[in-house]
């Protein structure tokens, strides 16, 4: 979907013996700051695990009490240009980062979608670090726009293994090192692809390649949305790095153990009127890894997840609302050698709720509230603050402001 932004555009038009050239900036960003709770209850106690892909629990106590917080989500200030170089032909770039003013630490320059391309009737040529296809083209409920970072967005339920919260086994992601290419659009239809190198391949004694390919099909005709993509990772080991390290395989380099993890989603979007949008999402999860040196080591597992949305905006008036649910069920699982695998426990579910009140086109108040249930032997985890127990239910409630500029 497209971004709109604008709170500052420099234009400067510049003649040349050849090319006339024309280059624009802006300034961007979105800030909304919540007053936040989460309280984490029901965690699994000793000997309640039931699938023996996660370790067994072996401490008591393991809830998190209600605690409070200002929390600055995903806020982020962004500078981006464009300048025609002649014809079809420009130059585009863009530098964005977070902004955790709650805190007073701003983590780094650049470290959310930057990157610098060229863009003609060829299509769109970035490179830099971006989300993925897979991430760009799928998930399209939003809650307001809050969604991305927040306890409310799915992508922590339905793209990430659910075994442990190790973030190489979520796709949904962005993507260092990435080159991307967008295809112009025809008939409402644009196709994707994006390679993010291992700047590590080839070093002494390395013998793995991590790399993420991504690509995928969409099309948008404003009133309808459907897309289908892809996300390979290559020597990620999102299953053994957040499984029992009794059954893990080895991911250090000089390993000769390998891993091939593919997320594959179908997104669809239906706006039956212009202020009432119903959104859909399944997604199947594959993680598969080779070169076990003994039985009964990780071997493959393998889930299936869905979500529905509804958002909507009533009377035309300032007054919206929106609600999310999400299914992950247990999967399957195989270990090496023929040993028995078991997933009971590694389901669960996640509904957010949410309303907003917009006091213009860029400033809105907004109150959000989300349950988040783990299985006994699942650990899925929407909690930026804080880091939730195996088997615990997450319960979190926000009220806040967003401002867009």
């Amino acid at each position: 979907m497209k971004k709109s932004a604008v709170a500052l555009a420099v234009g400067a038009a510049v003649a040349a013996p050849a090319i006339a050239q024309e280059s624009t900036v802006q300034i961007y960003g979105k800030v909304y700051p919540e007053f936040l709770s989460t309280e984490a209850k029901g965690a699994t106690g000793p000997g309640g695990v039931t699938s023996n892909l996660v370790p067994q629990v072996t401490t008591t106590g393991n809830d998190h009490k209600q605690r409070f917080a200002v929390d600055t989500q995903n806020s982020y200030l962004g500078f981006r240009g464009e300048e025609k170089l002649g014809g079809n032909l420009a130059a585009i770039w863009q530098i964005e980062q977070s902004l955790g003013f709650d805190t007073g630490d701003n983590g780094f320059w650049a470290n959310r979608n930057s990157f610098v391309g060229l863009r003609s009737n060829f299509g769109t040529v970035k490179l830099g670090n971006m989300d993925t296809i897979y991430k760009e083209f799928g998930d399209q409920f939003s809650m307001f726009g809050l969604n991305s970072g927040n306890f409310t967005s799915a992508s922590n339920t339905l793209s990430h293994i659910g075994m442990g919260t190790v973030r190489q086994g979520r796709f949904h992601e962005r993507a260092p090192n990435s080159v991307q290419y967008l295809s112009p659009e025809f008939s409402d239809i644009q196709l994707g692809i994006q390679y993010s190198a291992d700047e590590l391949k080839g070093n002494p004694g390395n013998n793995l390649n991590a790399y993420n390919l991504s690509y995928g099909i969409k099309y948008d005709s404003k009133r309808f949305y459907l897309s289908l993509h892809q996300e390979k990772h290559n020597d990620f080991f999102g299953g053994s790095r957040n499984a029992d390290p009794a059954i893990a395989n080895s991911f250090a380099v000089g390993t000769t153990s390998h891993s091939k993890d593919t997320g594959t989603r179908f997104s669809a979007v239906f706006k039956f009127t212009p202020d009432h949008m119903f959104t859909f999402d399944i997604a199947r999860l594959e993680y598969t890894e080779s070169g076990q040196t003994a039985n009964g080591r990780f071997e493959k597992y393998e889930r299936t997840n869905w979500t529905v949305g509804w958002e909507a905006r009533w009377g035309g008036g300032p007054v919206r609302t929106g609600i999310q649910y999400v299914n992950m069920n247990e999967g399957k699982c195989s270990l090496s050698g023929g040993v028995g695998c078991t997933t009971t426990g590694l389901d669960g579910n996640h509904i957010s709720l949410g309303t907003a009140y917009d006091f213009s086109k860029r400033t809105f108040i907004f109150a959000l509230a989300s349950k988040l249930t783990n299985g006994e032997s699942a650990r899925f985890d929407n909690w930026a603050n804080g880091d939730a127990n195996r088997g615990a239910d997450l319960t979190q409630w926000a009220l806040g402001v967003q401002h867009r500029f």
